[in-house]
This record gives structure tokens, sequence and C-alpha cells, in this order.
């Protein structure tokens, strides 16, 4: 069975036996897919409004395409969830393979060097998905219903969360790369996203509390 076809009971069970998968990278893709279902949330508690409906049509029509975004995003983060668990599976079948002669030790090598790959791409492409997402929210907070504020500033948290513990599934893995111009590449790539992630939550949540004042 998909992890995202569980019930959350059953999840929740799951990541708390003694079995390493899923981890934390399934949990940042989750993160991530939750953060994009409030905010579809509060898209579909504004558009029905009055006052949002007496918006400029332009500002409108922008506004329903992020609702759109979110949703196609959410999709993205519900795959991740499975995708990231599949990597360490693959990684972790690489590592027992035979190692008894030249040929099996080089084939072992090559599939754990594709496996730790998979480790890193995947989460990166969470951390990628979640800071779009994340630049997207400034415009909903702005037009939005405004009794879903504190949804809203939940959806930024759990993006920041799904941002910064798939960016620490990157990191963790970089020590299995043998190329340093490869690794140094996704360290750089990491960090301009935290930066930028650090900054954007922020600045977000200082609209989300003012708003609740």
């Amino acid at each position: 069975m998909k992890l995202f076809d569980m019930k959350v009971k059953d999840f929740i069970n799951e990541l708390a036996s003694s079995s390493p998968a899923p981890g934390g990278g399934s949990v940042s893709a989750l993160a991530g897919a939750n953060g994009c279902g409030l905010l579809c949330m509060v898209g579909s508690l504004s558009v029905t409004k009055k006052k949002f409906k007496s918006l400029d049509d332009k500002i409108q029509e922008v506004y329903h395409k992020k609702i759109e975004l979110f949703q196609s995003n959410k999709e993205q983060f519900i795959n991740f969830i499975d995708e990231d668990t599949e990597a360490f599976n693959q990684l972790m079948n690489a590592f027992r393979l035979p190692k008894e002669n030249d040929e099996e030790i080089a084939y072992r090598q090559n599939e754990i060097d594709k496996a730790t790959l998979s480790c890193i791409k995947v989460p990166l492409k969470v951390c990628a998905l979640a800071l779009e997402s994340l630049r997207e929210v400034e415009d909903l907070i702005k037009y939005s219903n405004k009794n879903t504020i504190s949804d809203q500033g939940v959806a930024v948290l759990m993006l920041y969360s799904s941002i910064e513990g798939a960016a620490m599934n990157v990191i963790i893995n970089l020590s299995g790369l043998d190329d340093d111009i490869l690794k140094k590449n996704y360290q750089d790539i990491v960090e301009e996203i935290l930066f930028e992630t650090e900054k954007l939550k922020d600045k977000l949540l200082e609209e989300v509390k003012y708003l609740m004042n």
C-alpha cells in the first residue's frame, strides 16, 4: 500500500515503528501537502464572499490561478511522500548487494551512487516546490477571507517546515557523494533556498500576526 493511501492513524503508527522509513523526508513532503491543502481551503472559503467578488477581475483571476497552483503542488507533494521512502529503500537495498569480487563490488558501488543521488534529488524537489508555494502566499493574505488568517499562518509554517526538513535530508546524504563539485553544487542550492525561505517566512508571519490583532 502506498503511504498516501494509508489512514492518518496508520501512517503515524508506521512512523512510530522501528522501521527507518518512512521518516523525515516523507514527513517533510507531507508538511508541504498540508500547507498547500490549507491554502486551497483558504481559497475555497474566500472566492464565494461578496468582498472578494467586488475585487478587480484581474485580481480575482490571479487569485484563482494561485489556488490552482496550490492544488497542483499539493498533488506533487503527495507523490513525494512515497518517492522519498522509495529512494531510501533503494539505497538500503544497494548496500545489501553482494561484494565478493571486483565485479560485484563495482556493480554495488554504482547502485549505491545512483540511489544516493535519488535520496538527494527527491528532497531537493520538495524544497523547491515548497519554496515555490511559499512565494505565492502573500497575495492570498492580502485578498483572502480574514477568518482564515490563522489557517494561512499554519500553512506558512507547514511549508517552512517542509523546506527545512527536506533540506536536512539533502544535506545528510551529501556525504555519500564522491564528486566534490557536485556536492558543492547541491550544498549551494540548499543554502540559497534556506536563505530565501527564512526571509519569506518571517515576512509572511509578520503579516499574519498583524492581521490577527
